[in-house]
């Protein structure tokens, strides 16, 4: 059902909202040519790089193909079932515990990789927003608002998870209160929780987390930093390539759109809602219809699509790989 949503929205519903026709659309694609096409994937495949260097450094000892591994087998799960973020981490978690890695290890993985995507989304707005300011750019309040709930928000973030880690104190009592809760969830669902072992385990987590975070928050904010420059560029090329004229903050504030808009779970990925979207805003800041549209979907046919058959491809060649190793293998060595 949602899978027919998104192919909806993006049939029907993307056309009026750019205010423009299919055949725009295809006429704007047609300008591609092949030297764009292998430009572009080279762009796209740079990010994933970028990427790895987030994920290596929220696991020590995680490898570089084994990163590209967990992302592009993740989204590939993740970008074709509803709320299939769910489906991507728990492949993840197959994955890594095949790699001898502990719960509580996977855990603090999946903490810090999330920690950074969500300031990464949070702190977006508020750049876009400046960024609008300075040039000049007339600025919506819908516009400003979330600039200024995203800063808001960024802010309770960082704080929360400053404080948690700075203090073991604080952690440990907040564990207390969330384990007895698990466990009767545990009930409900007839799982036998060992309580003890799962506080263990929660405080584990907050030291492996704290340890990681405080020796490589740098590698985590660069590796971040540095995929969301060459996604923005790559959002700008597919613009350009499609004979869009657009300016670097126009195409700064899509983006920023883009990111919050992936995380609606309305349809995999945000497919159908977050193109819509992100061309309303290239649109309203003065970009042509037809070519803002066919960048867009350019641009997600990089970003969504083309991560499908990928993963897809690096997940059963990881299978292929796994069985015929048959016993898991320590991190750093093997895929």
């Amino acid at each position: 059902m949602s899978i027919t949503s998104a192919v909806a929205l993006l049939v029907f519903v993307l056309p009026r909202v750019a205010g423009t026709t299919l055949a725009d659309v295809r006429h704007a694609l047609s300008a591609l040519t092949g030297p764009d096409l292998i430009g572009l994937t080279l762009i796209w495949a740079a990010g994933l790089v970028a990427h790895s260097f987030v994920l290596t450094g929220a696991l020590p000892g995680l490898s570089r193909r084994r990163a590209l591994t967990l992302n592009l087998t993740g989204s590939a799960v993740s970008n074709v079932l509803p709320f299939g973020g769910a489906a991507g981490m728990a492949l993840n978690y197959a994955m890594i515990r095949s790699w001898r890695v502990s719960v509580a290890g996977y855990a603090a993985f999946t903490l810090l990789t999330n920690v950074w995507v969500v300031l990464l989304k949070l702190t977006l707005p508020a750049v876009a927003l400046t960024a609008l300011l300075l040039s000049g750019t007339p600025v919506s309040h819908a516009m400003r608002w979330t600039a200024i709930g995203a800063t808001v928000a960024l802010t309770f973030v960082v704080s929360a998870f400053v404080l948690t880690l700075a203090s073991r104190s604080k952690a440990e009592r907040a564990a207390a209160y969330m384990v007895p809760g698990v466990v009767r969830i545990g009930g409900i669902l007839r799982r036998s929780i060992d309580a003890d072992a799962l506080l263990t385990q929660v405080l584990e987590c907050h030291d492996r987390v704290a340890a990681v975070a405080g020796k490589r928050w740098l590698q985590l904010s660069a590796g971040m930093i540095g995929y969301a420059m060459l996604q923005a560029t790559l959002l700008f090329c597919c613009l350009s390539a499609v004979g869009g004229r657009i300016t670097v903050v126009q195409v700064l504030t899509a983006y920023a759109v883009d990111r919050v808009l992936t995380t609606v779970f309305l349809t995999p990925g945000g497919a159908g809602v977050t193109e819509a979207g992100t061309t309303a805003v290239l649109v309203a800041l003065g970009g042509a219809p037809g070519a803002m549209t066919a960048g867009v979907l350019l641009y997600r046919a990089f970003t969504f699509a083309l991560e499908i058959p990928v993963g897809g491809v690096w997940l059963a060649g990881w299978l292929l790989t796994h069985r015929r190793v048959g016993e898991p293998t320590p991190m750093g060595r093997g895929l």
